[in-house]
C-alpha cells in the first residue's frame, strides 16, 4: 500500500472512531479527524464525560462491530444551512461549514458509510469492511480547537491503522521500544543532560557525562575535517539586523528566529544559522583562484524559535550546535567538493554503525512555493543538475523530493533510521548559488579578472550535536561504543582489603586516559555489577584476593559476558585499541 492509500485508510479509520464514539456517547460534539504521520486522530467535546485509555477496549470493540456494515463511502452535497442542521449546537462543525461553503456560497460535502455520515472533504479507502481491520487506539490528550489557546480544550484520541496485522504489531513494538530508548528517559538515567524551566524550554544543559559524549564527537569531527583540508573559524552568537537582510534570511526565515534586541539604536538578532557570519570571514581579504576551494568549518551554536509543543528532549530544541561548514567553490571544483561531502557522510555513518539511511535530492517547486525561492530559474536548473551529477559520480542513490529545496539552492538531505526503525532527518548538504552575489564574495581568476564566487556548499554531516546525540541514544539504547562512553571502566573491589589494589588500577587507567569510576561502596558485588550494567558501562573490572595475587582483573562486559581473568596490561591494551579505532564492539 502506497502512502496515499495509507492516508486514506487512516482517515477512514478516524471516521470509524467517530462513529463508535457517537454510538457510545451520543451527546458528544465532533470536531475534526485527519490522518497524520503514522496514524490519525479525532477531536471531540465530551462535555462532562472524561475519556481515558481504559475506555479504548470498549471503543475498539464497537469499531470492529460497526465496520462490518461499511461497504462503501457515499458522497453527498448539502447547502450550508441544511448541513448545519446535522450538527445542532455544534459550534465546531458550524465554523467548518461556514469556511468550506465560503459563508454559504457553495455546497459542502458529506461522506456516509453504514449509518454514519460526517462533513468531510474526502479521501477514503475502498471497501472499508474488508480493509479496515488492523487498527489500535494509542493515547488521549487535550487539544485546543484549531490549535489556539483562545479556543475550547477538546479531547483528542490518537490511533493508528495498517493494511496488515504484522505491520500493526511491528509499529506497536517500535513504539514500546521507543519509550524504553527515549532520549529524555535515558538522558536522565545516565545523567547526560537536563532541561530547566528557569533556563528555558528547549535549551539543553549538558551534564558532565553528556559533555564527554559531545566533546568526543566534536573532537572526531574536527579530526576528519582537518584531513579534508577544512580551516576552523569561530563566529559570534548575535549580529546586526542588516546582515540577515543582506542574506535574505529575514524575509524568508523570520518566523523561525527569536525577536530582535534593541541596542545602541540598532536591532540585533541572536543567530539562527552560521552562514552569513562565515561569508564575512571570506570577505576579510581578497581571494584568488589558487585559494579555491576554501573550506571554513565551525561547531557553531545557533538558536531558533520552536513551538513549545514541538520540543522533544534533544530531538527538537531551541538552541543547538551544528557541525557546520561552508565551501567556497569555483565552477571547476564544485562537483568534486560535493562528492567529497557525500563520501564524508558515508564515512561518519560507518564509524557510528548507521547502515539504514537514504538521501533525498531536495528540489524547488515553483508551482506551489514560487515566493519561497530566489528568482533565478536558470541558476536553479544548473545547480540541480550539478547535484544530480555529483550523486551519480559518488555512486550514492538519491530520491528526488520536489519542494524541499532551501530558498537559496537545492540540497541533499540525509535521512537515517535507528535500530528500531524510527526515521530521523540527520543532516544536509546544500548548494547555494545566490549568496556569492548577495555578499559580493569575489576572487581573482587566472586572467586577473575579479569574479563572483558562483557556488557555496553548505554542509553539516553530523547535523546538530543535540539531535545527533539524541538519535545515538535511541540507536544504542544508551549503550554507547567504548570510545563515546562517559565511563569506560567500572572497578569493583570485592572487599575493603582489595581497595588498595583497585586504586593502583585506577592510577594506571588514568595514565592511559581511560575513563573510569571506582565503586568502593559498602554494597554486595552483585549490587555493584547490576548498577554498572544499568548505567551501560562497557567494562567491569572485578577485583578480589585471587585477582590481586595474580595482578589480574575478572572482566565482565555490560552484556553480561564474562571474559574471565585477564592481566591488567592485556585488558588495558585491548580497551585502548577499541578506543583508538573507535570500534563498535567491545
Amino acid at each position: 500500500m502506497n502512502n496515499e492509500e495509507l492516508d486514506k485508510l487512516r482517515h477512514s479509520t478516524s471516521h470509524l472512531l467517530a462513529a463508535a464514539v457517537m454510538e457510545l456517547w451520543p451527546e458528544t460534539k465532533r470536531a475534526i479527524g485527519p490522518s497524520i504521520e503514522n496514524g490519525f486522530y479525532f477531536d471531540f467535546d465530551f462535555g462532562k464525560v472524561k475519556i481515558t485509555e481504559s475506555d479504548f477496549s470498549k471503543i475498539e470493540k464497537k469499531m470492529h462491530d460497526i465496520v462490518k456494515n461499511w461497504k462503501i463511502f457515499d458522497k453527498y452535497e448539502l447547502g450550508a444551512d441544511e448541513a448545519k442542521k446535522e450538527y445542532p449546537g455544534n459550534e465546531f462543525k458550524h465554523e467548518l461549514i461556514n469556511e468550506f461553503s465560503e459563508k454559504g456560497k457553495k455546497k459542502v460535502t458529506f461522506y456516509k458509510s453504514g449509518n454514519y455520515w460526517d462533513l468531510c472533504l474526502g479521501g477514503h479507502i475502498d471497501s472499508p469492511n474488508e480493509n479496515i481491520k488492523y487498527f489500535k487506539l494509542l493515547s488521549v490528550a487535550g487539544a485546543y480547537w484549531r490549535g489556539s489557546e483562545k479556543n475550547k480544550m477538546l479531547t483528542r484520541i490518537y490511533g493508528t491503522a495498517f493494511p496488515t496485522q504484522k505491520e500493526l504489531e511491528h509499529y506497536l513494538w517500535q513504539q514500546e521500544e521507543a519509550k524504553k530508548r527515549d532520549n529524555r528517559k535515558i538522558g536522565r538515567e545516565l545523567e547526560l543532560f537536563t532541561i530547566s524551566d528557569e533556563v528555558g524550554p528547549g535549551l539543553i544543559l549538558w551534564l558532565p557525562k553528556g559533555t564527554i559524549i559531545r566533546d568526543e564527537i566534536e573532537k572526531f569531527g574536527k579530526e576528519v575535517e582537518a584531513k579534508y583540508g577544512y580551516l576552523r573559524v569561530t563566529t559570534p552568537h548575535i549580529t546586526k539586523e542588516g546582515l540577515y537582510i543582506k542574506s535574505g534570511h529575514l524575509p524568508y526565515y523570520k518566523d523561525d528566529m527569536f525577536p530582535p534586541m534593541e541596542y545602541e539604536g540598532e536591532k540585533y538578532y541572536i543567530k539562527p544559522m552560521n552562514c552569513p557570519h562565515m561569508h564575512m570571514i571570506y570577505k576579510f581579504k581578497k581571494r584568488t583562484y589558487k585559494e579555491l576551494p576554501i573550506r571554513f568549518a565551525e561547531f557553531g551554536t545557533v538558536y531558533r524559535h520552536e513551538d513549545s509543543g514541538a520540543l522533544l528532549g534533544l530531538l527538537r530544541v531551541r538552541g543547538h550546535t551544528t557541525n557546520d561548514a561552508h565551501i567556497y567553490c569555483s565552477e571547476e571544483n564544485v562537483i568534486d567538493e560535493l562528492v567529497d561531502v557525500l563520501k564524508m557522510h558515508e564515512y561518519y555513518y560507518k564509524i557510528f554503525g548507521i547502515k539504514d539511511y537514504y538521501v533525498e535530492l531536495a528540489l524547488p517547486d515553483f508551482e506551489k512555493k514560487k515566493d519561497k525561492y530566489f528568482d533565478d530559474p536558470e541558476a536553479w536548473k544548473k545547480s540541480s543538475e550539478l547535484l544530480r551529477e555529483a550523486a551519480k559520480k559518488s555512486g550514492i542513490n538519491v530520491v528526488e523530493n520536489k519542494g524541499g529545496a532551501a530558498f537559496y539552492g537545492p540540497k541533499f538531505d540525509f535521512n537515517i533510521k535507528s535500530a528500531i526503525g524510527r526515521e530521523f532527518g540527520a543532516s544536509t548538504n546544500q548548494l547555494d548559488f545566490g549568496s556569492g552575489k548577495r555578499f559580493e564574495l569575489t576572487y581573482v581568476d587566472k586572467d586577473g579578472q575579479e569574479k563572483i564566487v558562483p557556488y557555496i556548499v553548505h554542509r553539516a554531516p553530523l547535523g546538530s550535536l543535540e539531535r545527533f546525540i539524541g538519535f545515538l541514544i535511541e540507536n544504542y539504547g544508551g549503550a554507547f561504543p567504548v570510545w563515546l562512553s562517559p565511563v569506560q571502566v567500572k572497578i569493583l573491589p570485592i572487599t575493603d582489603r582489595n581497595l588498595k589494589f583497585a586504586q593502583s588500577i585506577s592510577a594506571k587507567l588514568k595514565d592511559e586516559n581511560i575513563r573510569f569510576e571506582l565503586d568502593d561502596r559498602a554494597e554486595t558485588l552483585q549490587a555493584k555489577i547490576r548498577d554498572a550494567q544499568l548505567t551501560k558501562i562497557p567494562y567491569m573490572f572485578v577485583v578480589g584476593d585471587k585477582e590481586e595475587k595474580q595482578n589480574q582483573v575478572a572482566v565482565r562486559l555490560r552484556s553480561g559476558e564474562d571474559l574471565k581473568q585477564l592481566s591488567v596490561d592485556k585488558i588495558v591494551n585491548r580497551i585502548k585499541e577499541k578506543i583508538e579505532k573507535r570500534s563498535l564492539d567491545l
